[in-house]
């Protein structure tokens, strides 16, 4: 304890060693009042050391942030992933983002998700992705003893009334995959045809190879290794979205079309006076390209059918369409999970749970049998 001048005093406690720099640490704190007082004052911060209260970091919240985006690439998050929360933190506004942390409040989150949603305009769901960037973030905080509670969680975000999700008709899809195939680019229709046929994203359609086909066996398969991704005008290929490699089977059907498509690949590689890689892409950028083709251009394809059509339907529709149609038909949740390629069943379940009829009508006809025959044994 050191009087730096009159009433003025200056108060250190020794924290401990650093275990990685080596460094001696030291907590300060400056103190206005009599010496008595500010010996009461200085044993309290030595209890609060020797207990392991945090000290409030003195930086910003813009200084969390990038050391939390700078902490979460080094774990390991996915391009994708780290894109997507950066952009959410450059739209926070300026004047949250240098606000000391330790004037961070839950009533100045709630204040901030009303700014969003009133003065920017922003619907419900999108507010929610900004609470879960600065729940991240702020709980990272905590976990590095920059703060001692996480004032997010205390917050109150808005509630979000989920859509349940219709899956387009099959008759409007396959008239996109006939207008597809009659178009400049034929590829297209197959593509629609893939995405429609295994539920799979459109990256990874994009990212498989002819070594990733299996059509030659009674059961033809596909093997979904990895995704195609356009971020910030960059192509990248990465592990899929689980990271984890997942084989889904194919009717005969389109196990014929990618034959066919397969045996173009020969001849055209056998005109060009060139081997036929199996690692080169289904779907090349261009003819006789290593990239992969785009799949904003996918994207693009498929809504210009639909306009042409006047049909309403967005691309990844067709997941949906996948699951709906097993779903109804009565197949398990185990099996459609794995086929969409999910973490677990639940997420599966959440998303599509209305989408199951046919098994809720399965349920009711049963329910029914029993009450109206009692005395039946009942496996």
């Amino acid at each position: 304890m050191r009087e730096k001048r009159p009433g003025y005093w200056q108060l250190r406690v020794f924290e401990g060693v650093d275990p990685v720099t080596g460094r001696k640490g030291y907590r300060t704190q400056v103190f206005r009042g009599t010496k008595r007082e500010a010996q009461n004052a200085l044993a309290t911060l030595v209890t609060q050391v020797n207990a392991g209260v945090v000290k409030t970091r003195h930086c910003t919240v813009s200084e969390l942030f990038d050391a939390w985006l700078e902490h979460i690439e080094n774990v390991g998050r996915s391009p994708s992933t780290l894109y997507g929360y950066r952009r959410i933190v450059l739209q926070l506004p300026d004047g949250f983002k240098s606000l000391p942390l330790s004037k961070v409040t839950p009533k100045v989150i709630d204040d901030l998700y009303r700014f969003l949603a009133n003065e920017t305009g922003r619907k419900p769901a999108t507010v929610l992705r900004f609470h879960a960037v600065l729940r991240a973030a702020f709980g990272q905080s905590v976990k590095w003893e920059w703060i001692e509670r996480n004032p997010v969680d205390r917050a109150t975000p808005p509630s979000v009334q989920r859509v349940e999700l219709v899956p387009p008709a099959v008759v409007d899809v396959l008239r996109v995959m006939e207008r597809a195939a009659e178009s400049k680019s034929p590829d297209h229709a197959l593509i629609f045809r893939l995405l429609a046929a295994t539920g799979c994203r459109r990256g990874e359609v994009c990212g498989l190879k002819w070594s990733d086909l299996q059509l030659d066996s009674d059961k033809p398969r596909v093997v979904i290794r990895r995704a195609v991704l356009d971020i910030a005008r960059k192509r990248i290929v990465q592990d899929t979205k689980t990271h984890a490699i997942r084989s889904v089977g194919l009717d005969e059907g389109t196990a014929e079309l990618l034959r066919q498509h397969r045996a173009r690949a020969v001849e055209l590689a056998c005109a060009a006076e060139v081997a036929f890689d199996p690692d080169d892409f289904l779907f090349p950028k261009r003819p006789g390209s290593k990239e992969p083709l785009p799949p904003n251009t996918v994207g693009q394809a498929w809504r210009r059918m639909c306009d042409e059509l006047g049909v309403e339907a967005r691309l990844h529709d067709l997941r949906h369409l996948q699951a709906s149609l097993l779903l109804d038909a009565g197949e398990a949740i185990t099996t459609v999970s794995a086929r969409l390629g999910h973490r677990d069943s639940s997420t599966t379940l959440r998303i599509y749970s209305h989408l199951m009829p046919g098994a809720d009508q399965r349920a009711a006809a049963i329910v029914g049998t029993a009450l109206a025959h009692p005395d039946r044994p009942r496996s």
